[in-house]
């Protein structure tokens, strides 16, 4: 019998460079949410990809930061796991947007990420949309990074090119007991993927009216062989933001509701039974006894 072999790897990039997408599309299974909100990600998330006798332990982390200052308790929570994240891997796949107005402090970033003692990949996303200009400028700017392994041209929205970074990282990999079940597809428990479905539909339909500082607690998780009875509380900031998540009679509900059960479904392979509610909890955000029960804080 062959020898198993593992390789931790944390995927990092700006906000919204596909760091979510590339994880779903390797593991051809959902376990990271995505919405074009900036910071969706907002703690250390692992998917598994188990394959042969090699195991691939992938890490999305939040999106970097940007500046260096942050305007709330939750942003620094956010920065703060964000550097976490990499403890532990052996290797950071650095993930560059091929469209993004920021190349220049992108790479201002992977040169920082190149002083780390750890391995350093690139993979360069959505080429399928990329513009010469912009290839050409990444292109100049990968000349001064000298540290790096590896670069890939993908986009993990189409699965284009996104094989090849795998049979890469596998030969990366290095004999070592593998730390996660065969049959384990992500380190998170379930209800707080149940939580995080809901939160992605939440961006994704009211992204404009709400901010990104809701959150979403499963309350109550129960199942039997053909159902589960999932209670989730929405939680808010305002009663403003109260009444938009509601929406007129309650049709804002209504809406998520629908758009949450065939994801729900999907990952539990049964009936749900779903309730929906929203709560106010003003300056959560600030809050670490709130922040820890958004699962952003340990302990």
């Amino acid at each position: 019998m062959a020898d198993l072999k593992s390789l931790f790897i944390s995927i990092v990039g700006e906000p919204n460079a596909g760091k979510s997408t590339l994880i779903n599309t390797i593991l051809g299974e959902k376990v990271s949410i995505v919405s074009p909100k900036a910071q969706t990600t907002r703690r250390r998330l692992r998917g598994i990809l188990n394959t042969g006798e090699i195991q691939l332990v992938f890490t999305d982390t939040p999106g970097f930061p940007i500046n260096d200052r942050t305007h709330s308790k939750l942003e620094d929570v956010i920065f703060s796991n964000f550097w976490k994240s990499f403890k532990g891997s052996d290797l950071i796949l650095f993930l560059i947007d091929v469209t993004s107005r920021n190349l220049n402090l992108t790479f201002d970033f992977l040169k920082r990420i190149g002083k780390l003692q750890c391995g350093v990949a690139v993979a360069i996303n959505k080429v399928d949309i990329a513009k010469k200009e912009n290839l050409l400028k990444i292109a100049t700017l990968l000349k001064e990074c000298i540290f790096i392994d590896k670069v890939f041209m993908i986009s993990a929205s189409m699965n284009d090119g996104v094989t090849d970074l795998v049979e890469y990282l596998k030969e990366r990999a290095s004999v070592s007991p593998w730390f996660f079940g065969e049959c384990q597809t992500t380190d998170a428990d379930v209800k707080f993927r149940l939580s995080e479905i809901t939160r992605e539909k939440l961006f994704l339909a009211l992204s404009n009216e709400l901010p990104y500082s809701i959150y979403v607690e499963t309350e109550f998780f129960a199942e039997t062989e053909k159902k589960a009875k999932i209670y989730q509380s929405i939680v808010v900031l305002k009663d403003s933001q109260k009444a938009i998540a509601i929406g007129h009679d309650g049709n804002m509900i209504r809406i998520l509701r629908h758009k949450i059960l065939p994801d729900m479904k999907i990952l539990l392979n049964k009936k749900i039974d779903l309730k929906l509610f929203v709560k106010v909890r003003k300056k959560w955000t600030e809050k670490e006894g709130y922040l820890r029960d958004a699962g952003l804080v340990d302990g």
